[in-house]
């Protein structure tokens, strides 16, 4: 019996190295193929924004090469403008529905682009997040208007305006609501104008099932200052009050708590909204720094933060110099840090603004270094256009050399 086991072994030997060999192969090519467990984490984003500033969507080949670009760059993450000026990056039922928009192509941010487009799907959106996910790149809806109508008083032909004119932000001075005369609002403490933007995202997220994740602006949520003296706002303090009309200054420390805690409670239901849709899709927001942020536009993102309601933090941190960004971040990491020191967080960094380039190879690199020195793995950039700069492109390949896997919630 021995002597028959051993022969077996002996001429079985070769055959087992070989299964050994195969199962060692199969490890290495499973762990190959999941490098969210192996690899650094971090965030190198770019925003991009309406097809009338960027052509990325304007073909199919487009798609594909800014994509490429992305990948060569080894950048992991998108967020796509999905609503600005009144339109949406995809056909929109919920927009046509709350404005005088006849079909959901007439809000159709793409629509002047199509006649050129072609591919298998005939949705830029769609092939771009085919694109980006063949790559490992995540991709978010970046709602960059948020509670904003436009960058001028509102029309009363605005289309969302002209079906819903109580819509309207009233400042204390008896003027539509806006930041620096440039950002006129609607009311977002109004629940209606809240209820359009929640479904807007819903919607976004049902058509597209697979995107990674949603954004809010420095204008969602968010409202000027000196807001909150339109009829409906003015009525339901008063109902909570005691008949006690708001204070006629801003700046009222109970007043600004109160307008606050309405759009805190955005925040909130935004979250709860967006993970009852979709449980894996994430939620971001791109604020300004704080407490600026506050005090010109409503925004308490630290209290965000301290709920967690925010998975990616993208403050706005658009500097000019080094000394200038360094100041910023560290400010910014000193409000994690007392409200949620396990937050995501990338900075936000200016490449562009307008059609100006406002990036220098040696600012680029120098604003890197700051970030990782301040322990900072993650950024964004606004925004694509400069991405294929030969010259930013240099210092994006001496810095990152590897992949990062996407830290998830």
């Amino acid at each position: 019996m021995n002597k028959l086991f051993t022969t077996f072994l002996f001429r079985s030997f070769p055959l087992i190295l070989l299964a050994v060999f195969m199962s060692s192969c199969q490890r290495d090519k499973s762990s190959a193929n999941t490098p969210e467990e192996t690899l650094e984490t971090g965030i190198r984003g770019v925003w991009v924004p309406a097809p009338r500033f960027t052509d990325v969507l304007h073909t199919y080949d487009n798609v594909k090469d800014f994509v490429k670009v992305l990948d060569d760059l080894n950048m992991n993450a998108l967020f796509l403008v999905s609503y600005a000026g009144t339109e949406t990056i995809f056909k929109s039922d919920v927009l046509t529905k709350y404005s005088t928009y006849q079909s959901s192509s007439e809000g159709y941010m793409l629509r002047a682009y199509m006649q050129n487009y072609q591919s298998a799907t005939n949705d830029p959106v769609r092939d771009l997040l085919d694109e980006a996910h063949k790559r490992g790149i995540k991709v978010f809806f970046w709602f960059e208007y948020g509670f904003m109508g436009e960058g001028k008083p509102i029309p009363a032909t605005n289309p969302l305006l002209a079906k819903n004119p109580t819509w309207l932000g009233m400042g204390n001075d008896k003027l539509p609501a806006n930041y620096n005369h440039s950002d006129y609002y609607y009311n977002a403490y109004n629940p209606a104008v809240q209820q359009f933007l929640l479904e807007l995202v819903e919607e976004a997220i049902t058509l597209y099932p697979d995107v990674d994740g949603i954004q809010g602006d420095d204008r969602m949520p968010a409202m000027p200052r000196n807001s909150g003296y339109d009829d409906y706002t003015v009525a339901l303090y008063k109902e909570q009050h005691g008949g006690q009309a708001p204070p006629a200054d801003c700046n009222d420390a109970a007043w600004v708590r109160w307008r606050l805690d309405l759009l805190n409670d955005f925040a909130r239901r935004l979250h709860q909204r967006v993970k009852a849709k979709g449980p894996d899709v994430m939620v971001s927001f791109a604020p300004n720094p704080y407490p600026w942020c506050e005090e010109k536009l409503m925004q308490e993102w630290p209290q965000w933060c301290k709920e967690g309601l925010c998975d990616v933090l993208a403050v706005q941190c658009y500097r000019y110099s080094g000394e200038a960004y360094r100041s910023t971040v560290t400010e910014v990491l000193k409000y994690i840090k007392s409200s949620n020191p396990k937050q995501v967080f990338a900075p936000g960094m200016i490449l562009m603004e307008g059609g100006n380039a406002k990036m220098t190879p040696e600012l680029l690199k120098e604003q890197l270094e700051i970030n990782r020195q301040l322990g900072v793995n993650s950024e964004i950039y606004f925004y694509n256009k400069a991405i294929t700069d030969p010259e930013l492109q240099r210092v994006w390949k001496e810095m990152y050399q590897q992949k990062l896997a996407f830290p998830m919630p």
